[in-house]
């Protein structure tokens, strides 16, 4: 458990700045619209952290939702990689805004599962 929280922090801090990489290189047409692509991929992963930070000093945040965050995290990096770089298309900004979204359902999805998950771990 020890080794899994900084791996997770780690993947978090790499895919926001990968991500914020990617908005660079897209070349947005002002300053406004660099911050607001970057605040908005960035997002998710300044969210996911959060909720570990504050999550763990409470209780020992179980395995589970580390593996959910790194899940989400690899997920959010690979549909933005997709869309950047392996299938460009003229609707790439519209996929590229719909990114954090499917994180964030993902984690509704996910978290619920893995809090059942955990608690039928520490039954048995």
């Amino acid at each position: 458990m020890k080794i899994i929280t900084p791996l997770t922090f780690l993947l978090m801090a790499g895919a926001a700045c990968f991500s914020v990489w990617t908005v660079s290189i897209s070349k947005p047409t002002s300053v406004g619209a660099f911050m607001f692509f970057a605040t908005w991929l960035v997002a998710p992963y300044a969210l996911m952290a959060t909720a570990l930070i504050v999550l763990s000093p409470k209780s020992e945040s179980p395995f589970q939702w580390f593996a959910v965050a790194a899940l989400v995290t690899v997920a959010g990096m690979l549909m933005l990689a997709d869309v950047m770089f392996w299938h460009k298309d003229a609707q790439g900004a519209i996929a590229i805004l719909l990114i954090p979204l499917f994180q964030g359902a993902a984690c509704a999805v996910l978290l619920p599962l893995a809090l059942w998950v955990s608690r039928n771990a520490r039954r048995q």
